[in-house]
């Protein structure tokens, strides 16, 4: 058969947040994609139905229907139900990523995108689906000659066995056929057609009288042999694909149909046996099976790669916790998120008190180790995955708090003063207590792209700054 070329592929990308769109379109068009775009729900089902496309890149949040719900829409029916669809979304949430490849997806990716990688994936799931393609034309080709076959066993159960037509058709086959005698004990061999000979290399007087148990030769061990006595012994017909062994001793995969033929009586008198050569197939199927294990460890190689560059380009390198890059990123998607959504946004700015005077006393590597304890304190007091702990400079912390009330977010805050009071870790030249403390500045607002998110800023960092002017180790905040 021959294989496909591959051919310039046609990606529909689904996304409503436009920069991301052009880029994405940018990154593909230079691939020589033929690039679609949709930048909502409704819009990307328009754009299927018109043509379909090779691959989806569809976007978890989108207006009018979500992501989940265009995939779940394109599952169902059965022209668009084998479209490989790649989830993008602005966050790693495990219970959204379940969801999606539940849906049917069959990757979920986080941006920011790693443009490598992304092609990578792209093209590996683009060579999948062509290598399915033509597995299918193959199948077909397959099915087309069991179909002959099929009617070929209907007509031997309408004429008799002497008959010189059906001698002449069955001697014509490209299949092999067997016919054995269901009146004797064993089964013996009574016909082989040249078909039979070719696929095997065994001639008819080499098997007449035999039962076709020694094809298989010494590998017995097959569940399919006891699914063909079964059927003997009901006298019912059976399909089955048998490990086979030529005359050199090649092995060959048998795919065999097996029918009973009646006299007039209703008596089984024969059994006929119509054998396809399906190695080929097997041998594809099982190459597809290797490349899809080889894809899957690539995969989880390239997933934790991304895991740790994630981490270099996210992490503050000596805290560990968020780095300010990361924190700027994060405040703007979840100011847009939260914006849509009319949802609150909470956030806290905390300084070490007297900090340099810590340095000074107990030394820049003192300095480092509490800034560590610190930030490890912080991480502790927030508990959802969606809340984020950064390093926002020097001694200075922030944590994002999405879709957190005032109340909320100052319960955290309450927190993180009484754990480091509890901490007790000691600052000898501090002029608030013995031990090192932290001024908070609170504020709590539900965004709009009408507000800047420096004026909020600025907000809260006045906040802080109130705080420290009143002695310190305290909170104070402000609700916009």
């Amino acid at each position: 058969m021959k294989i496909k070329s591959p051919p310039k592929a046609n990606i529909l990308i689904v996304e409503n947040q436009i920069e991301s769109l052009k880029l994405l379109s940018r990154i593909l068009e230079e691939e020589s994609y033929q690039v679609r775009q949709a930048i909502d729900g409704e819009m990307a089902l328009i754009a299927v139905e018109t043509e379909i496309p090779d691959l989806i890149l569809l976007s978890v949040d989108l207006d009018k229907l979500d992501g989940y719900h265009v995939c779940k829409e394109l599952k169902q029916k059965e022209k668009t139900a084998d479209i490989p669809i790649i989830f993008l979304s602005d966050f790693d949430d495990f219970e959204k990523k379940i969801k999606a490849l539940e849906l049917g997806g069959i990757d979920y990716i986080i941006k920011p995108y790693q443009q490598k990688e992304l092609l990578v994936r792209i093209k590996n799931y683009l060579d999948i689906r062509l290598k399915i393609e033509n597995i299918r034309d193959s199948n077909k080709n397959l099915e087309k000659k069991l179909k002959l076959t099929q009617v070929s066993e209907q007509f031997q159960k309408q004429v008799p066995l002497e008959s010189h037509l059906l001698y002449q058709a069955i001697a014509a086959t490209n299949n092999s056929i067997i016919i054995t005698d269901a009146t004797t004990a064993d089964y013996p061999i009574t016909y082989v057609n040249p078909g039979f000979e070719i696929m095997t290399g065994y001639s008819f007087e080499e098997v007449a009288g035999k039962n076709c148990r020694f094809l298989q030769g010494n590998d017995r061990q097959q569940p399919q042999l006891e699914e063909i006595r079964h059927c003997l012994q009901q006298g019912q017909s059976c399909n089955v694909t048998l490990r086979n062994y030529r005359k050199d001793g090649s092995l060959f995969w048998n795919e065999m149909s097996l029918s009973p033929i009646k006299d007039e009586s209703e008596n089984i008198i024969y059994y006929i046996g119509v054998q396809t050569d399906v190695t080929d197939k097997k041998r594809a199927n099982e190459q597809q099976q290797r490349y899809e294990a080889s894809l899957q460890k690539m995969n989880r190689e390239l997933y934790e790669l991304n895991r740790k560059l994630y981490r270099l380009a996210n992490m503050d390198g000596l805290t560990e916790v968020a780095n300010r890059r990361c924190f700027d990123e994060t405040l703007e998607q979840e100011w847009q998120r939260l914006n849509r959504e009319k949802k609150p946004l909470s956030l806290i700015l905390g300084d070490i008190d007297y900090f340099k005077r810590y340095n000074d006393k107990y030394g820049h590597l003192g300095g480092d180790d509490c800034l560590k304890r610190v930030a490890a304190i912080l991480a502790q007091s927030t508990f959802r995955p969606a809340d984020l702990v950064a390093r926002y400079g020097g001694e200075e912390f922030a944590i994002i708090l999405p879709d957190t009330p005032h109340e909320g977010a100052k319960e955290v805050a309450r927190r993180i003063l009484d754990s480091l009071r509890e901490s007790r870790i000691p600052h000898k030249a501090s002029d608030v207590k013995p031990y090192v403390t932290m001024s908070l500045g609170l504020g709590t607002i539900t965004p709009s792209l009408d507000i800047e998110i420096k004026s909020f800023l600025d907000q809260i960092d006045d906040a802080l700054y109130k705080a420290k002017k009143q002695g310190r180790d305290r909170l104070k905040t402000v609700c916009l």
